[in-house]
């Protein structure tokens, strides 16, 4: 009688196999077009609209001056983000996908740096635990120098406007304040994703704009209440932000945002070292550093 080999009918498919370095190939002509392409965009957009990067000079400026600064902005200013932020050096988040590879070669063709870890699948805990360590040690290595660390607190499974808490903590451990900013754009598309992002037209003699609100000061001895406090506040005012600038594009304003529902407080760290001491107690913060995916 024969014996058929386990090991053979467990081998994938000859299909399967032969595809994965067509995919391997594939993303690596993305990666090497995605920053001519993406800059050509948004060149496009900026040759015929009128464009105020009066927040971006700001920007500019605070960090020339020795500011150390966590700079939230919804999900769906991932698209224009980069653009609008290259003349400022930015510390992002990238996943660790092959979107990530994308988004990462993008970002640093216009002068910004990333971390990788990030959100992007649910199962991602671990690498966004490592994330944060990874923005906390880049926020203390540049300490001196000042620095922009910017997050989609959002980000990047939603739901929109959700603000969750890990921002405060990164700003808590490099001794940042906190600042608020929506990048928008009229005319734009909005297409039908969880997060609505902000896509600009070229050639549409529209606008380019932002609004900022800050500082927001982060406490020394801030504990998980007043870090909790921070964190509302910040919704709020990014809230707030997205409302007037969909006002002053005289559009209809999209997605309708959400509040971050707390944990209880029985599972709250009681202080905010407690959160990032250690790989357990870190385990305890939900954090959505900006994965541009």
């Amino acid at each position: 009688m024969a014996v058929s080999d386990p090991s053979a009918s467990a081998a994938p498919p000859q299909s399967l196999r032969g595809s994965r370095p067509l995919k391997r190939i594939g993303v690596r002509i993305v990666v090497a077009l995605a920053p001519v392409v993406y800059r050509l965009w948004m060149r496009a957009v900026c040759l015929a609209a009128r464009v105020d990067c009066s927040a971006t000079e700001e920007l500019r400026q605070r960090v020339q001056r020795g500011e150390r600064i966590v700079l939230l902005m919804l999900h769906q200013d991932v698209f224009v983000a980069p653009w609008f932020l290259r003349g400022v050096r930015v510390c992002g988040l990238a996943s660790t996908g092959d979107a990530g590879d994308i988004i990462n070669a993008v970002m640093e063709s216009l002068g910004h740096c990333n971390v990788r870890g990030g959100t992007s699948g649910r199962q991602s805990r671990r690498r966004t635990l490592g994330a944060l360590r990874d923005m906390i040690r880049y926020g203390r290595t540049h300490a001196d120098g000042g620095f922009v660390i910017a997050i989609t607190p959002d980000g990047s499974i939603g739901p929109a406007g959700g603000c969750k808490p890990g921002f405060g903590l990164v700003a808590h451990q490099t001794g940042a304040s906190v600042w608020c900013i929506k990048i928008h754009a009229s005319p734009a598309i909005f297409p039908n994703t969880w997060d609505r992002t902000t896509i600009a037209l070229p050639f549409s003699f529209g606008r380019l704009w932002a609004r900022m609100e800050g500082p927001i000061a982060v406490p020394a001895d801030a504990d998980a209440a007043k870090l909790e406090e921070i964190r509302v506040e910040a919704e709020a005012c990014l809230h707030r932000l997205h409302a007037e600038v969909f006002e002053q594009g005289d559009q209809t304003a999209v997605p309708r945002l959400s509040r971050h529902q707390a944990a209880p407080r029985h599972l709250a760290p009681k202080s905010a070292r407690d959160t990032v001491g250690s790989t357990a107690s870190a385990s305890k913060a939900d954090v959505s550093p900006p994965d541009l995916t």
